[in-house]
C-alpha cells in the first residue's frame, strides 16, 4: 500500500523516526527526527514497551508535524537466522508452500516458534530453478514489535529485516554489477557487497560507532554532563578523527590532538574486524576488487571518520551523498538532515519481506467468523439454543477435564522452558566458534610449513648434495643444488619423495658438468609442492557468502 509511513529503526542508543513514502524505489522523506534509546528497550529478544519511549515518540512526531499513524520497523537481531536455498522454477504463489514443506532441512528448530520469510535471489529460466533467501524469524520478535505498535495507538504496516533494507536500497541506487557498502550504527555495523544483483557477502560486525562516543564524553572537548545525543552531535559538527590511528600518543597530557587520538583509538576493534572481513572476502574473491566502501548509518555522519577508515583499511571510503534521487536530497538539505544517518528508514521503505502480522491475523479470522455468523437464518440460531441446553452437562464435564489437562501442559512446559536459554547459548557459542574458524583458515599460509620442510633437508639429504639456489613463491620452492654423481642425485629425488611437508616432487633437470680441475659435479633442479596445497585442490568449495550477520546463516550471524 502506498503513501506516507512512519519508518522506525530502534538501535541500542538511538531511535530514528522518518516520515518516508511506503514502497517506492525512490521515496520522499518529508520528516525526520531522532532520540536517545531509553535503557531495557531493546535486546536480542526484541523490543520492550516502556511509558518513556512511547512519551518521546509521541513527542517528537507532534514537534515534527508528522501525523500518519501508518508505521513499520526495521529489525536488527542475531536470533534471525538467515540461509540460500535453490528450489525449482515455480509461481510466486508456490513459493511458500514449498519452502514450507521442506522448513525442517533448512533450520533444525521448532519451527512453530518462528515464521519463515523470503527473498527472491534469481531466477534462472535455463536450469528450470530459483535461488531464494530465507529468515527464520522468531515469532517473540515479531510480536514485541506489534505490541510496542499498540502501545503507541498506531497502526502497524510492514517489517523489514536489516540486512534486506540494505540490499533493496543498494539495488536501487547503486550499481548491481559491483558495489560495497559499510554501515556503521550505534552498536554494531554491517558490511555487504553485491556483485551481478547478488549478495556475495554480508557480515554483522559486533562493534559501532558507541565506543568513539563514549570516549568523546571523556575528553575535554564537550561538557562533563553531556549527553550521548551531545556528544554525537560535537563530532557530526567538527573534525573528531586523528588520520590514522596512533596508541602511543593517547597519555599524552589532554589536548585536542590528543582527544582525538582517544577517540580514534576507540575505534580499533571496529576498524580491526572490518579489516578481516576485507581479508577474508578477497581470499575467496580474488577475482574482484574492492576500490571502495560507501559508508552509511551513524558513521556517515560523523565528520572525518571517513579519512580515518580509508587510511586504516587501505581503501576508500566515502560516506553516501545520495539516494539516488534528487527529491530525497532536496528534503534533506531544507532541514538539514543527514542522508548515512536516516538511511536505513529509507531503505526499509522501498520491498520490505512479507512478514504476516500475527496478532493482525488473528483478529481478521475472528472478524470473518464473525461476519459469517451473522448470516446463519435465525431458526438456526433458536436450535443451536436448545442443543446447548440439552448437552450443558456434558460440556461441563468436558471443560474440568480440559482445564486439568491445560494445567498438566502448563506444569510441562515450566519444566522445560530453560531449553529456550540453552539453544540460545548453544547459537552464541557457534557465532563465536565460527568466527574464530574463519580467523584461523584466512590466517593460515602454505609457508607455514616451510621450518618443517628445511627441517626434513637437514636431516635426510645426501651428505655430498649442495643447495645453491632457493626460491619460495608462497606454495611452491623451487631449489638448485649440485652433488658428486647422479646416484646422489636420484637418492635426494627418492628421499624427498618421502617428506611429510611436501606432496608432489617435480624435477625439471640433471646435468653433469666438470670444473678446471677436472672433478665432475651434477647440477639438479626441482620444486616441491606443500602438502596442505593438496588439500585446498580436493576441497574447493562454494566462495559465495552471504549474510545474517552473517555468512548467510546463524541464528543470525544477521550477520547483528
Amino acid at each position: 500500500m502506498a503513501g506516507k509511513i512512519v519508518s522506525i529503526k530502534i538501535g541500542y542508543s538511538i531511535t530514528h523516526v522518518a516520515e518516508v513514502e511506503h514502497e517506492s524505489k525512490t521515496p520522499k522523506i518529508y520528516h525526520a527526527f531522532a532520540f536517545e534509546t531509553p535503557e531495557d528497550v531493546l535486546n536480542d529478544d526484541g523490543v520492550h514497551v516502556t511509558d518513556e519511549f512511547v512519551r518521546r515518540m509521541k513527542q517528537g512526531m507532534t514537534e515534527n508535524g508528522i501525523q500518519t499513524n501508518r508505521i513499520m520497523f526495521t529489525i536488527s537481531s542475531t536470533r534471525v537466522a538467515n540461509r540460500e536455498v535453490t528450489i525449482p522454477l515455480v509461481k510466486e504463489n508456490k513459493i511458500r508452500p514449498i519452502l514450507m514443506a521442506n522448513a525442517k532441512d533448512y533450520f533444525p528448530v521448532d519451527l512453530a516458534l518462528y515464521q519463515l520469510v523470503y527473498r527472491v535471489i534469481e531466477t534462472m529460466k535455463a536450469e528450470k530453478q530459483m535461488r531464494i533467501s530465507i529468515y527464520a524469524v522468531p515469532n517473540s520478535l515479531i510480536s514485541s514489535y506489534q505490541l510496542l505498535a499498540k502501545a503507541m495507538d498506531m497502526q502497524l504496516i510492514a517489517l523489514d529485516y536489516y540486512g534486506n533494507s540494505i540490499y533493496e536500497a543498494m539495488m536501487n541506487t547503486m550499481s548491481p554489477d559491483l558495489s560495497a557498502t559499510l554501515c556503521i550504527d550505534d552498536n554494531s555495523s554491517m558490511l555487504t557487497v553485491i556483485q551481478n544483483s547478488q549478495i556475495v557477502l554480508q557480515r554483522s560486525i559486533g562493534y559501532g560507532i558507541d565506543d568513539a562516543v563514549f570516549a568523546m564524553m571523556q575528553t575535554p572537548l564537550v561538557s562533563r554532563d553531556a549527553t550521548y545525543m551531545d556528544a554525537l552531535a560535537v563530532m557530526q559538527m567538527n573534525p573528531s578523527f586523528s588520520d590514522q590511528l596512533r596508541p602511543d600518543r593517547m597519555n599524552d597530557e589532554l589536548s585536542t590532538t590528543s582527544a582525538k587520538d582517544s577517540i580514534s583509538q576507540a575505534l580499533s576493534m571496529l576498524i580491526g574486524n572490518i579489516s578481516r572481513v576485507l581479508d577474508y572476502f578477497a581470499s575467496r574473491h580474488s577475482d574482484v576488487e574492492l576500490i571502495g566502501l560507501t559508508l552509511l548509518g551513524l558513521g556517515a555522519s560523523c565528520n572525518g571518520l571517513d579519512i580515518l577508515l580509508s587510511n586504516e583499511l587501505g581503501v576508500r571510503v566515502t560516506p553516501v551523498s545520495s539516494f539516488g534521487s534528487g527529491d530525497v536530497m532536496r528534503e534533506l538539505s531544507a532541514k538539514k538532515f543527514n542522508i548515512g544517518e536516516y538511511y536505513i528508514n529509507i531503505a526499509c521503505a522501498i520491498k520490505p519481506l512479507n512478514f504476516i502480522l500475527i496478532a493482525d491475523d488473528k483478529k481478521k479470522k475472528s472478524a470473518e467468523g464473525s461476519n459469517d455468523s451473522m448470516l446463519l437464518p435465525g431458526f438456526i440460531c433458536a436450535g443451536c439454543i436448545i442443543a446447548s441446553a440439552a448437552i450443558f452437562g456434558v460440556l461441563t464435564m468436558g471443560n474440568i477435564s480440559l482445564t486439568t489437562t491445560n494445567k498438566g501442559l502448563e506444569s510441562s512446559i515450566s519444566s522445560k522452558i530453560n531449553v529456550i536459554d540453552e539453544y540460545n547459548s548453544y547459537l552464541t557459542s557457534k557465532v563465536i566458534n565460527d568466527g574464530i574458524h574463519m580467523i584461523e583458515s584466512s590466517s593460515n599460509v602454505p609457508n607455514d610449513a616451510f621450518l618443517d620442510l628445511i627441517a626434513e633437508l637437514e636431516e635426510n639429504m645426501p651428505s655430498d648434495l649442495l643447495v645453491s639456489a632457493l626460491s619460495v613463491s608462497g606454495d611452491v620452492i623451487s631449489i638448485t643444488a649440485t652433488c658428486d654423481s647422479k646416484n646422489s642425485a636420484a637418492e635426494t629425488l627418492i628421499k624427498l619423495r618421502t617428506f611429510s611437508s611436501v606432496y608432489n616432487v617435480e624435477c625439471s633437470g640433471i646435468t653433469e658438468e666438470e670444473n678446471d680441475a677436472g672433478k665432475k659435479r651434477v647440477n639438479i633442479s626441482f620444486t616441491l609442492t606443500y602438502t596442505g596445497m593438496q588439500n585446498d585442490e580436493e576441497e574447493g568449495g562454494d566462495d559465495l557468502l552471504t549474510e545474517t550477520g552473517t555468512d548467510s546463516a546463524e541464528p543470525a550471524e544477521s550477520t547483528q
